[in-house]
């Protein structure tokens, strides 16, 4: 193994965010902290885990649609009203071309920051609400901090590939997109990474793609057919 190799920082990654606060330990829930965005998508069946993870919940417009009209769904023994006084966003933010006027007015009568960023229509949604989290979030919290994104795969095909790319344009932080059968994120190549599965809830396939270029060094252990040298290790 190369000496360059063997200096570079290792990335660890868990998707300990599926599993319920109770089930993860205390030093896990210290060392990372969750930011939620939803967007104008299916939301996961899971998404009330990720609520509950999360320290701030941000719905991308319409996304704010998806958790009045969605969430009750998930809870369909219980009141749907209960269900949308539980989950209130802390701010709904993009340029509001899909926020249903009662939606926003309920919302915003919870508590709900609402913000109108109609004016720039250089970004996408998802975009904007990343910048927000990391203006939000003092530098030195950074690398603690992890992003989960719902709603980002399926629909539209050049919206799928705009959240694709968020990944790359913000590749110093550790964004996730996910969906009810797949989760999404990056492996910066500045790092080693060990991505430690949590088998109850993961698996059993994975995929690994370049994304900005070619990859020239990527390699793994751990999966059933790896690629060759030690850079990507893949725990159950």
């Amino acid at each position: 193994m190369s000496r360059f190799v063997q200096s570079m920082k290792v990335m660890k990654h868990a998707a300990t965010f599926l599993l319920p606060p109770s089930a993860v330990s205390a030093t896990d829930r210290l060392a990372q902290t969750y930011s939620l965005v939803v967007l104008n998508q299916q939301i996961p069946k899971f998404t009330p885990l990720l609520w509950s993870h999360a320290k701030l919940r941000i719905c991308a417009d319409g996304g704010a649609n998806r958790i009045f009209d969605d969430m009750p769904k998930l809870f369909p023994d219980q009141n749907p009203l209960n269900i949308r006084h539980r989950y209130v966003p802390n701010v709904i933010k993009g340029d509001m071309d899909s926020l249903r006027p009662e939606v926003g007015k309920f919302y915003s009568g919870k508590g709900s920051e609402i913000v109108d960023r109609a004016e720039n229509q250089d970004t996408t949604d998802l975009h904007k609400c990343i910048s927000f989290i990391r203006e939000q979030t003092p530098a030195c919290d950074h690398s603690n901090l992890c992003i989960l994104v719902t709603g980002a795969l399926g629909g539209r095909f050049d919206h799928e590939a705009a959240n694709l790319n968020v990944l790359y344009v913000f590749s110093d932080m550790r964004i996730v997109l996910l969906s009810d059968d797949c989760q999404i994120r990056l492996l910066p190549k500045a790092h080693q990474h060990e991505i430690h599965i949590q088998s109850s809830v993961e698996g059993p396939h994975c995929g690994l793609f370049p994304i900005g270029g070619p990859s020239v060094s990527t390699t793994t252990t751990g999966l059933t057919w790896d690629l060759c040298t030690h850079r990507v290790h893949v725990f159950c």
